[in-house]
């Protein structure tokens, strides 16, 4: 890939929409976001939380690139630092 190409490609902004399961309260919804937003290529967060379902939507816009793989991890890491919680992405087909 040519460098104005990767310059094009990061002027795009991508949007990822997935569920996140153990959210039980607004704590949860902002552990969730605070770990979403240390990805360098996050740009905005929006979560709609559903507690009766122990849920979340979220609506991640991103420039550049972004790995279901990051996702996984930093929500990973919030579970560790949220005793009895486990974030874990609900990725639609």
């Amino acid at each position: 890939m040519s460098e104005i190409d990767k310059v094009l490609k990061n002027l795009n902004i991508g949007e990822l929409r997935f569920w996140v399961s153990g959210v039980y309260c607004n704590n949860c919804v902002n552990k969730v976001k605070r770990a979403l937003k240390s990805i360098g290529s996050v740009e905005d967060i929006e979560i709609k939380p559903d507690f009766k379902e122990l849920k979340a939507l979220v609506i991640l816009k991103y420039r550049g690139n972004i790995t279901r793989k990051e996702i996984e991890e930093v929500l990973s890491e919030a579970s560790d630092e949220t005793p009895y919680h486990e974030y874990r992405p609900i990725w639609e087909s």
